[in-house]
């Protein structure tokens, strides 16, 4: 079985360096990692040519609908340069979620003295495709206690999204350094701002921070999952602030978007599924704010040196957040995109009931999140409960 070519495709325009929220770009990887023994020991795939691929959470198209075994706006695409060295000859292309996907997958991906390893391959593209994105955080989350263990080199931000990132961590982290030399904001504060929020995001030398380290009294290892969970937070913190105005736009346009051609009962299903979509995806943006809003707080307890106890853990504590974090920005980002892709066709300004009715099924699916059985605890309900954020120490002296 063949998988479908990508007709003049340049697959230039899709390398982002590592990993954000919409590609798993493993060509720039390869590139950059291949050479160590780490990306030779623990591989993503075990088949060099998978594990040079582009993976991607992909919004369906209407022609592509009839061979996509899904009824969700989005699937993971992968997509399989035809030469690694000239992407702009495109590539081949396969969606996970796809008529004989494992077939065509074996066709091309076989290990002849091993049969197995494209099994395991199969396994990991499925795992992949049940993530709601491929922001590194997220991904390191899920794969750290997997069976195989993953390089730490396929879990960088790309580098694309880091150096949009610095000016806006700069802005953030520039009242440690102020406190750190003991100066009002200047020129030179924020060049140090700047300076820390490179090293701060930069994947080499985490060696440069000891000195933070060690005032938060923090093992190595302790730091290094620590520091990882702080640039997820303020990954995902900057990640809102990109996402907030089509989220907004979404909202405004599943609330005020006319549907003809209903009956009465069709009516009323699709108000229900109108007020459900805003209600839950207005959840999901609440429950990331709390999470930013709590982090917040500790931070600024920190700045002003009142509770370093309690940033080193939240340090701690931040990376078991990110499956959940993770989820609700690839909502916030993945159905307002798919709206908007949706409106710029429609040139109606209207949706007929044959549209509105799939349309919204496919949003509420999407948005609302799953809940535990009756008389049984909801663990994720749980999880967003447990604040990330202790509450301040207080030294009680013992009794005279």
């Amino acid at each position: 079985m063949q998988l479908r070519q990508v007709i003049r495709s340049d697959l230039r325009f899709l390398t982002k360096g590592g990993a954000t929220t919409r590609v798993l770009d493993l060509h720039s990887i390869a590139l950059k990692h291949g050479h160590t023994d780490a990306y030779a020991d623990q591989p993503f795939f075990n088949h060099p040519r998978l594990n040079k691929c582009f993976v991607i959470k992909h919004t369906v198209r209407a022609h592509e609908r009839p061979y996509v075994m899904s009824s969700q706006p989005v699937v993971t695409k992968i997509l399989i340069p035809l030469a690694s060295q000239d992407l702009a000859l495109g590539g081949h292309a396969v969606f996970v979620e796809e008529v004989a996907f494992a077939d065509k997958i074996r066709a091309q991906f076989t290990h002849a003295d091993e049969p197995h390893l494209t099994d395991l391959d199969l396994i990991r593209l499925r795992e992949l495709a049940a993530l709601p994105s491929f922001d590194p955080f997220l991904l390191k989350e899920r794969f750290r206690t997997n069976a195989r263990p993953i390089a730490d080199c396929y879990f960088e931000i790309s580098q694309d999204e880091v150096d949009q990132m610095i000016d806006s961590v700069a802005e953030q982290i520039i009242a440690v350094v102020s406190l750190a030399f003991q100066a009002k904001r200047n020129r030179r504060n924020d060049e140090r701002a700047l300076d820390f929020a490179r090293q701060l995001l930069s994947s080499e030398d985490a060696g440069r921070l000891d000195a933070l380290r060690l005032s938060l009294e923090m093992t190595s290892v302790e730091f290094e999952r620590g520091i990882f969970g702080w640039k997820g937070i303020l990954y995902y913190r900057w990640c809102m602030g990109e996402l907030f105005r089509g989220l907004k736009n979404f909202l405004a346009g599943i609330r005020e978007i006319s549907v003809i051609g209903t009956t009465q009962t069709e009516r009323a299903e699709l108000e229900r599924m109108r007020r459900m979509i805003i209600a839950e995806t207005r959840q999901r943006w609440v429950s990331l704010s709390k999470i930013m809003e709590e982090y917040e707080t500790v931070f600024s307890r920190f700045c002003k040196g009142e509770d370093a106890r309690g940033f080193q853990n939240f340090l701690l504590k931040a990376p078991g957040l990110f499956y959940d974090i993770g989820s609700d920005i690839s909502i916030v980002n993945h159905v307002p995109g798919y709206w908007r892709f949706w409106m710029k066709t429609n040139t109606k300004g209207y949706l007929h009931a044959r549209e509105a009715l799939p349309l919204f099924t496919s949003f509420v699916t999407s948005v609302t999140r799953s809940r535990a059985p009756d008389g049984m605890e909801d663990e994720l309900y749980r999880r967003r409960s447990d604040t990330i954020i202790p509450q301040p120490e207080v030294f009680i002296p013992p009794a005279a």
